[in-house]
């Protein structure tokens, strides 16, 4: 079974040795990590930022799952773990990119009920810094919005 919980202290060492957490920061004013567990073991990550958005909403960031988990539903409990959150934070909707060279990661969200954003696509390209080191990136990301989570 999948346990979806907050990223804690005392869980961090033991995350980070196993899950890329690109995005750590130390601050959870402006987002935080979601960990998926199974039988005691992190398998992904989602990080829910709350600020600092592109489309000025909560956005899901940088969705993780270890290669051999991938299929399993893993993505999806992260991902309405987090609509959860916004919503009970008074959010009645919540938002996200992905690139056009992932059709995988576009298909899951659209079923789950995410709708292209008024939002222009955005090109990125170059080479980013992430917390594991330098990612050469060339992609265009497209933006999603999942609306009515209070409802849900």
């Amino acid at each position: 079974m999948i346990e979806i919980r907050i990223l804690t202290d005392e869980e961090l060492p033991r995350v980070d040795a196993t899950l890329p957490l690109d995005r750590l920061t130390g601050s959870m004013a402006d987002g935080g990590y979601l960990i998926a567990w199974e039988d005691g073991s992190p398998i992904g990550h989602a990080y829910l930022a709350w600020a600092g958005t592109e489309l000025g909403l909560p956005e899901l960031q940088d969705v993780f799952v270890t290669p051999d988990r991938r299929g399993a539903g893993v993505g999806t409990a992260l991902t309405r773990k987090a609509e959860r959150l916004v919503a009970a934070q008074g959010y009645d909707r919540l938002s996200l990119s992905v690139g056009v060279r992932n059709p995988r990661a576009r298909a899951l969200y659209e079923r789950l009920g995410y709708e292209p954003a008024d939002h222009p696509p955005k090109e990125t390209r170059g080479t980013i810094l992430l917390r594991s080191g330098p990612l050469e990136v060339d992609d265009t990301l497209l933006y999603y919005v999942k609306g009515d989570l209070l409802e849900t």
